[in-house]
């Protein structure tokens, strides 16, 4: 990740992250469909490696706790829960890891292109791109920045993971 400000801007999101947490589990108590997709989709994320629980003792002296929440979607046949990680909620310092992240232009070509190119070989190829972004690997010293807490049941502990992955 290619950053405008340095991490060490980063101020305290912990205990944000699981305040919204615990708002998310009473959510999820609440419907029991929705529960059972959630779980599915952690147990995926840590089944596939895309993150890992963090078994540290002791906190690193910056890191930034995302915030997730599920957004159902019924009529959807493949993902009828779609997880947003939300890297936009301010820490104590009042700066987020998308504030002080660089972004770079937009590097998709247009769609009309697109169709152009497709047409003018005689053979083309389609694949199915569903979780493609998933397979971007983030470079171990910056993991620290992309952490969740979640707990599977309201009585159980708060755990802690890092995403290894894109989000």
């Amino acid at each position: 990740m290619a950053f405008l400000k340095g991490p060490s801007c980063l101020g305290e999101s912990k205990q944000t992250a699981i305040r919204r947490l615990n708002k998310l589990r009473r959510k999820l108590e609440a419907n029991p469909n929705l529960q059972q997709l959630y779980r599915n989709f952690i147990h995926e994320y840590l089944d596939m490696g895309h993150m890992e629980q963090v078994s540290e003792v002791s906190e690193p002296t910056v890191a930034y706790y995302m915030l997730h929440h599920g957004a159902l979607r019924p009529d959807s046949k493949y993902t009828p829960l779609r997880t947003v990680f939300n890297a936009s909620c301010a820490t104590s310092t009042g700066e987020s890891l998308n504030s002080i992240l660089a972004n770079g232009g937009v590097i998709q070509p247009e769609l009309f292109a697109i169709l152009l190119r497709f047409r003018k070989n005689r053979i083309g190829l389609i694949s199915d791109i569903q979780k493609m972004s998933r397979m971007i690997f983030i470079d171990e010293s910056q993991r620290y920045l992309l952490r969740i807490v979640w707990k599977e049941d309201v009585d159980d502990s708060i755990k802690t993971y890092k995403m290894n992955r894109v989000v």
